[in-house]
């Protein structure tokens, strides 16, 4: 069945990347992602925070995307991981994150380094080419958070283990599931 969708006015709020994501607008919510600034009170129903461990905050999802809050305290950092073949933005809710960039070597499970980024408070950055894995940081001089657009739900990824020095499998897991602690 066809039907057309109505075109995303300028997403100002979670309520409206919410909708344009659920009512399936992912070109509208794309183009915008630079601009897209949201309130951080917003964000105040999936804010929980794990002195150990960044924490994965589930918002919205559904067959076809999945949105995360992410909330760091100093010092996390992710593993190097891929995306399970799904393209990702991440867009800097508050703080900042360095993120480094890896590849795969041929044939092997060693990673290469490729580059290293800041990314800033309300920049976005991406990643759309299957073979890259990353590492994000928070370098903030304390809490920050990064919203995770996914364009399918991710349910594992491959991480690299540096002590091991091979790629593992690792199912993921939410702290929180919209708005409630899992």
């Amino acid at each position: 069945m066809f039907f057309e969708q109505k075109a995303v006015e300028k997403i100002e709020s979670l309520k409206d990347l919410t909708e344009a994501l659920l009512d399936g607008s992912y070109a509208d919510v794309l183009k915008q992602a630079d601009d897209i600034n949201i309130p951080l009170s917003d964000f105040d129903k999936y804010t929980f925070w794990n002195e150990n461990h960044y924490t994965r905050n589930c918002i919205a999802k559904d067959d076809f995307f999945e949105l995360i809050l992410l909330c760091w305290e100093l010092g996390h950092k992710t593993k190097i991981h891929c995306h399970n073949q799904q393209e990702c933005w991440v867009k800097v809710i508050e703080g900042g994150f360095s993120e480094s960039i890896y590849e795969q070597a041929e044939e092997s499970d060693q990673m290469q380094f490729v580059s290293t980024d800041i990314v800033s408070q309300n920049e976005v950055t991406t990643v759309e080419n299957h073979d890259v894995f990353h590492s994000l940081e928070n370098i903030n001089r304390g809490r920050s958070m990064s919203l995770h657009l996914y364009m399918k739900p991710i349910t594992h990824c491959m991480y690299f283990d540096e002590e091991s020095r091979n790629l593992r499998k690792v199912e993921l897991s939410y702290y929180s599931f919209r708005g409630e602690k899992v």
